[in-house]
């Protein structure tokens, strides 16, 4: 027989057990949400970030034992404080039909009472072949000139011994590049002026351009930090030891991580940039618009002058998009160059003028951009095949606040298109990989609905592990299929910011993979890795799209989608009219989709024929085009001053790069150095490097310094509790919650014990 008192005691025990499971369940969150727990560092695993800057009143010691990331440490070799260098970023834009001439000019400022030598890592377009450097110290300027990248830097620092101001750009990322100064003496002002050009893009009857002003932290694979120092109880004596953080997987990552300012703090000063744009002539000035910034405009006899309406902070892209007068969209475009921008011995060049070199011999090179349009194809033309669509999200830390809520929709909106024909599935990762389906499912509702249930328990924390999602996403074998089976068009979109440093390892694993896959990017957040992402699209043979707002969404991702069920055109190959084939690039064409225009970059001598043949294929149907590259009465021939050639060179050298496989590299590094040199431009293994013979005045001491840079728009700031697209608050809540219903039930336990002790010691003093 069950007694009461045995069902008090198993009641008893179970109470026990369950507060003993809440206070286990409970502490880690409230401990892990805490703002004062080593947890709360929102920087992912491995991600590289600079810490903030001390002033000489407020030192601040590491201390290793309570770092779990990896850090870039920017200090003296001694240990002491580098101070933070103020900068200016004024940037001028000359749009000529396809082409963008740019200068780049960035106003460093000393302010301290040491000679400063500084650092700032800094992004462009990552097709910008940056081809000029000034160095302006007051009224005079200094010219830069190309040497590689060794030699260049030997330069630089003799420069620095001697007490001589100096400057040197350098390329860590096609989209990245470094500056250094040298002896900039106490309230002195130094302009560092860096010129470069690029193509416009252009895509059904939209032409657009992109500037970076931020460099976004990058997620390193593979990241240590050396920690080891002397004495390991000493803090300072880590940090003297530590001057940098290193990678098995990415052999410069100390040199690909820009330097945070503390935003908090107000210490480190505000960076601003101004960006003025000159468009030529034709262009409608009511379609001109910045989606991101606020813009003036004003009616010139040369064009239209594009200016801010403000100086802003350098913390997201900018980027102004046209539509040219109507009766004047182009069909067709050839844009001609004779000889190259830059003297073969690249002494004296004029940079205000670009001259080129005209020997007026027939052994002169000649250089020529060419766009044409193909025939537009309606919709519902398109042949509709059944696709097989996989939706790659990023949902790692650097993706946290408006990038996982701009993903999000995306998918959603890619998850409205898809036809019942259709197959699908969605792979999320951070650090880690997961998947909806372990295979594509059909496009059933019961499968939308359960797909939009998982997309929105998506949240963004952890590390940047891209190579698991390319490999889940690309797989190498696709099994057999039947030969009267009808394949579907098998289309991956991948969603990210593209903050990594490991770019080579993740082309390589794209070009392996492959296959039959169509690889579509889409840039999400202010400041994306547009050399990842275009590039990873090009060997994918998709395109890239770029979202920088939430409002941009749906238009983005329906143009996406409407445009990729099929391409206008395939198997693109260009020759002359004599069946020779011309020295261009890129190479071989990507496929092109509804409004998207061939633009080939070629350079010729002057004893090759002077028709292009353009051809392709256009569904079951051939389709080519034949334009002359000589003047004719047709307007489609434009004598462009210079920086074809630049533009030649500089997708040559990409193609190069893309063709490393290892065993290769010295001879890539042959070429891409020979071309470089040629061209005058900054590559992986060239440098520009100015230096001002006339040492400095001045006896103060020297200091190394940097440029702190903002945390693109949206990111959340390391080391601060986890906004909206984590659950660490709810976590939190629901640990408290749980701690306060065991205690009160611990309470209540105890109440009722001490009444029954209490009931017990009556009773014995009745008796």
């Amino acid at each position: 027989m069950i007694t009461g008192k045995r069902v008090k005691e198993v009641s008893d025990a179970v109470a026990v057990l369950l507060i003993s499971a809440a206070v286990c369940w409970g502490l880690p969150f409230v401990a892990l949400a805490s703002p004062n727990s080593t947890g709360t560092l929102s920087v992912p695993q491995n991600m590289a970030s600079a810490l903030v800057g001390q002033n000489s009143a407020e030192s601040h010691i590491i201390n290793y034992d309570d770092i779990t990331q990896g850090l870039l440490l920017y200090r003296q070799p001694s240990g002491a404080w580098v101070p933070s260098l103020p900068l200016d970023t004024q940037v001028s834009m000359q749009v000529s039909g396809l082409s963008n001439r740019v200068s780049v000019k960035q106003v460093f400022r000393n302010n301290t009472e040491f000679v400063l030598n500084g650092q700032y890592l800094f992004p462009l377009p990552n097709e910008a072949a940056v081809d000029s450097l000034r160095l302006h110290i007051g009224q005079r300027v200094i010219e830069g000139q190309i040497h590689p990248k060794a030699d260049a830097k030997q330069i630089f620092e003799q420069a620095k011994a001697e007490g001589k101001r100096a400057s040197l750009v350098s390329q860590e990322r096609p989209n990245m590049f470094t500056t250094e100064v040298a002896n900039l003496a106490p309230q002195e002002e130094l302009i560092v002026e860096i010129s470069y050009q690029e193509t416009i893009k252009y895509e059904d009857g939209l032409f657009s351009l992109r500037f970076p002003l931020v460099v976004a932290p990058r997620y390193i694979p593979g990241l240590t930090s050396d920690s080891s120092a002397s004495d390991s109880h000493d803090p300072m004596a880590q940090v003297r030891q530590s001057s940098r953080v290193t990678s098995s997987q990415v052999f410069d990552a100390d040199r690909i991580v820009a330097p945070v300012r503390d935003g908090a703090s107000g210490r480190d000063p505000v960076l601003k940039a101004d960006i003025q744009v000159l468009l030529a002539k034709g262009v409608d000035k009511a379609s001109i618009e910045s989606p991101y910034h606020d813009i003036q405009l004003k009616q010139t006899n040369s064009g239209v002058d594009v200016s801010l309406a403000q100086r802003v902070p350098a913390n997201r892209d900018f980027v102004l998009q046209w539509r040219v007068q109507q009766g004047t969209s182009p069909m067709a475009w050839v844009f001609n160059q004779q000889g190259k921008t830059h003297k073969p011995d690249g002494d004296n060049v004029s940079q205000d003028t670009l001259e080129t070199s005209t020997a007026n011999g027939v052994n002169e090179d000649n250089y020529s951009l060419v766009m044409v349009l193909p025939p537009k194809v309606e919709k519902s033309n398109q042949p509709s095949l059944p696709r097989e669509l996989i939706l790659v999200i990023d949902t790692s830390g650097s993706m946290a606040g408006d990038s996982i809520v701009q993903a999000k929709n995306a998918l959603l909106y890619a998850l409205k298109g898809l036809k019942p024909e259709d197959s699908f599935n969605i792979i999320e990762f951070n650090s880690s990989l997961s998947q909806f389906s372990a295979t594509p499912l059909p496009a059933t509702s019961s499968n939308l609905s359960r797909a939009r249930q998982f997309v929105s328990r998506l949240q963004a924390d952890g590390g940047t592990e891209m190579a698991l999602a390319l490999d889940a996403a690309l797989p190498k074998s696709l099994g057999s299929v039947s030969p009267d089976a009808v394949q579907p068009l098998r289309q991956v979109i991948f969603m990210t910011d593209g903050s990594v440093g490991n770019e080579q390892a993740l082309f390589d694993l794209i070009r392996y993979q492959i296959g039959e896959s169509r690889l579509f990017t889409v840039g999400i957040g202010s400041a994306p890795n547009s050399h990842f992402m275009q590039r990873a699209a090009e060997l994918g043979r998709g395109t890239f799209t770029y979202i920088g707002k939430v409002d941009e969404v749906d238009e983005k991702i329906s143009a996406l989608l409407s445009k990729i069920q099929y391409p206008v055109l395939t198997d693109i190959q260009v020759r002359f009219d004599d069946g020779s084939v011309p020295d261009y690039w890129p190479s071989p064409i990507a496929d092109l989709y509804r409004g998207e225009p061939v633009l080939v970059s070629l350079k010729r001598s002057a004893r090759e024929p002077q028709e292009l043949v353009i051809s392709g294929r256009q569904g079951h149907k051939n389709w080519q085009q034949s334009l002359s590259l000589q003047d004719n009465s047709a307007g489609l021939i434009t004598n462009q001053g210079a920086g074809l050639d630049l533009l030649w060179a500089r997708k040559q050298i990409g193609a190069l790069e893309l063709s490393k496989n290892g065993a290769n590299d010295d001879k890539v590094k042959q070429q891409v150095t020979a071309l470089s040199m040629n061209y005058h431009l900054v590559s992986a293994y060239t440098s520009l490097v100015a230096v001002d013979l006339t040492p400095i005045d001045s006896t103060a001491m020297s200091r190394d310094a940097v440029v702190r840079q903002h945390l693109p728009l949206g990111w959340q700031p390391f080391g601060a509790l986890p906004q909206t697209a984590t659950s660490s608050r709810l976590d939190m809540l629901l640990g408290a919650l749980t701690l306060l219903l065991a205690l009160v039930l611990m309470g209540s336990i105890l109440r009722q014990k001490r009444e029954e002790k209490a009931a017990m010691m009556a009773l014995t003093s009745h008796r």
